[in-house]
C-alpha cells in the first residue's frame, strides 16, 4: 500500500469486525485506493469527546441545536495543517481529490456521475437504511460493547418514547416490513441488470461510490444479523447479493 499517514476512526463492537455501514463504506474506499491507514477504535459513547479533542467537525445538529458528531471520521496528517473530516461521502470525495488514481477509469466518484450517485445514495438511505431499525434494533444492541449498550438504549428509547424491545417488530408485521425492504433490493437488482450484468458490481470490475454504499450496508447485515438479515438477503434475487459481497472481498481488510 502507498505510504500515508491517515487515521481512520471506526466504531468498536464485541465482534472481530466493524458493523457500521457508513464506516464500512469508507473502509472499502481506503482499501480499494490502496492507502495505508491506521484504525482508531472508538466506542459510540466517546465519539463526541474524541472528535472534539481532535478537531473533527460535527456532521449535523441535534434537535436542541447542539452539534452532532458521528463516525466515520478521518485525520490525514500528510497535508499541513492536517485534514480533519467527517461523514462518509465527503471523506471519500476528499480521498478522490487528494489521492487520485492514475487510471481515471478507477475513479470512485467521477464528477460526471455525481448526480446519479447522489440519487442512488438517496434511494438506499430512504428505502433500505431508514427501514432497518424495526427489524434490527436488538441485533444492533447485542453487538455493541457493554458500555455502548447503555448509551444506545438511552438515546434510542428517548427518541422513540418506548423500550428497545417494543421498537422491534414481531410476527406478521416483521415479515411485512422485511418484504418492503426486499422490494427496494429488487429495484436495485433490476437497475443493475439493465446495465448489462457483466459484473456483480455497478460499474464493471472497478469499485464505485455506489458499491461502497451498498457494500457497506450488506457487510453490516452480515455482521449485525447473520442469523436473520443476512439469511434473508442471501436468498433474494437468486443469490445476487451473496455474489456481490464476494466480489468486494479483496477490499474488506480490517487494519
Amino acid at each position: 500500500m502507498t505510504a500515508t499517514n491517515i487515521i481512520f476512526l471506526d466504531i468498536i463492537t464485541v465482534l472481530p469486525a466493524p458493523f457500521s455501514p457508513n464506516t464500512w463504506k469508507v473502509r472499502l474506499a481506503l482499501n480499494y485506493k490502496k492507502l495505508a491507514y491506521e484504525t482508531r477504535w472508538v466506542e459510540t459513547t466517546d465519539i463526541a469527546s474524541v472528535c472534539k479533542a481532535l478537531g473533527i467537525p460535527p456532521t449535523s445538529t441535534l434537535p436542541d441545536g447542539t452539534p452532532k458528531y458521528t463516525l466515520p471520521a478521518l485525520v490525514d496528517n500528510n497535508p499541513s495543517p492536517p485534514a480533519l473530516l467527517s461523514d462518509s461521502t465527503p471523506i471519500i470525495e476528499y480521498l478522490e481529490r487528494t489521492y487520485p488514481d492514475p487510471d481515471s477509469s478507477r475513479a470512485l466518484c467521477p464528477p460526471i456521475s455525481r448526480a446519479l450517485l447522489a440519487l442512488f445514495e438517496y434511494h438506499v438511505a430512504h428505502s433500505i437504511t431508514a427501514q432497518l431499525l424495526p427489524v434490527m434494533v436488538m441485533h444492533m444492541y447485542d453487538k455493541k460493547t457493554p458500555r455502548d449498550r447503555i448509551h444506545f438504549r438511552k438515546r434510542t428509547e428517548a427518541a422513540f418514547g418506548k423500550k428497545l424491545e417494543d421498537i422491534e417488530l414481531r410476527g406478521k408485521e416483521r415479515e411485512e416490513h422485511w418484504n418492503k425492504i426486499e422490494g427496494a433490493f429488487d429495484l436495485l437488482a433490476t437497475f443493475m441488470q439493465a446495465g448489462g450484468g457483466a459484473s456483480e458490481l455497478f460499474t464493471g470490475s472497478n469499485l464505485s461510490l455506489a458499491d461502497c454504499t451498498l457494500g457497506g450496508l450488506l457487510l453490516a447485515f452480515r455482521y449485525i444479523s447473520p442469523d436473520e438479515a443476512w439469511i434473508k438477503v442471501s436468498s433474494w434475487n437468486n443469490g445476487k447479493w451473496v455474489r456481490y459481497v464476494a466480489a468486494l472481498e479483496e477490499w474488506t481488510d480490517v487494519v
